[in-house]
């Protein structure tokens, strides 16, 4: 995110735990560019929550002040945006509030091959394969396709599919449906279900598969071998309300989440995101059926 041709206005890095070395590369990485991050952290819980970890972000952006209108752009940690990815949600954004984009899965020798010095000039960190780029352009057309049908009722009601890895949303408008939904815990299914509410609430939304062009390192994954197989399927397959019941407001219990501001290298504030027993907030009754 340090080398856009638009730089971001607050970068947050969020994580499901309270490992010091993330903090001590956050540090680093603010004193050698000479800008603010924060990193917001809290000790892990013994299971996945990465939609809590997410909440815990925003949480911490608004309790910084954002503004309604403002936009929230979410990337996992093993994805490389090109450099004009952040310019890119910010103009289609200005339109629709939620922008679905997704990601390219690199292969394990593109990975090894991953060229920093690239994404530092302002270049991406690989180049494509033929495969690669017709397979984005279908989809690119599949999600166009899918939202010009959501007008007639005649697409599945997540499509086009969120990838948390990659898309942005006004932060209206993720507030509306209450974040992410906490009770989602391992591999899977919070973005189908962030989505999902997120169209049902009456967002409007647009594709940027190809505007927005991010890369994702090859690793093991964690994913079953079997969609039906993932640990929130069978939530995720429930008729649940549109806004969530544990998310940004009355979230699920977890440790105290600190947030941590980091200005040229130099550590300026450390506050409570979320203190022990914060309950209910403003709004958490609304309903809908997503």
């Amino acid at each position: 995110m340090a080398f856009q041709d638009l730089p971001a206005a607050e970068v947050i890095v969020s994580c499901d735990n309270d490992q010091p070395e993330i903090a001590a590369v956050v540090r680093e990485c603010s004193a050698e560019l000479g800008r603010a991050i924060v990193v917001v952290q809290r000790a892990f819980t013994g299971e996945c929550r990465v939609g809590q970890a997410r909440n815990n972000g925003l949480r911490a952006l608004v309790s910084a002040g954002a503004e309604l209108t403002d936009r929230v752009l979410y990337l996992d940690g093993d994805c490389s945006p090109s450099s004009s990815v952040v310019r890119v949600h910010g103009h289609r954004g200005e339109r629709v509030d939620l922008l679905v984009g997704f990601r390219v899965e690199l292969t394990p020798e593109q990975t090894e091959a991953f060229d920093e010095g690239a994404v530092r000039a302002g270049r991406d960190a690989a180049i494509l394969t033929p495969e690669q780029a017709r397979a984005l352009a279908r989809r690119d057309r599949r999600y166009r396709r899918q939202l010009f049908l959501r007008r007639f009722g005649l697409v599945k009601r997540h499509k086009p599919k969120v990838l948390s890895a990659h898309f942005s949303v006004g932060v209206g408008a993720i507030l509306r449906v209450n974040g992410f939904d906490e009770e989602f815990t391992g591999w899977g299914q919070e973005d189908d279900d962030v989505g999902r509410r997120l169209h049902g609430s009456g967002a409007s939304a647009g594709v940027v598969v190809r505007e927005a062009l991010v890369l994702h390192q090859w690793h093991p994954t964690r994913a079953p071998g079997v969609w039906k197989e993932s640990a929130g399927v069978e939530r995720f397959r429930r008729r649940l309300p549109w806004r969530c019941a544990r998310g940004v407001t009355d979230p699920i219990e977890q440790p105290p989440v600190t947030a941590r501001r980091f200005e040229g290298g130099i550590e300026v504030n450390c506050r409570e995101v979320l203190p022990p027993g914060h309950r209910r907030g403003d709004g958490a009754d609304a309903q809908g059926i997503a």
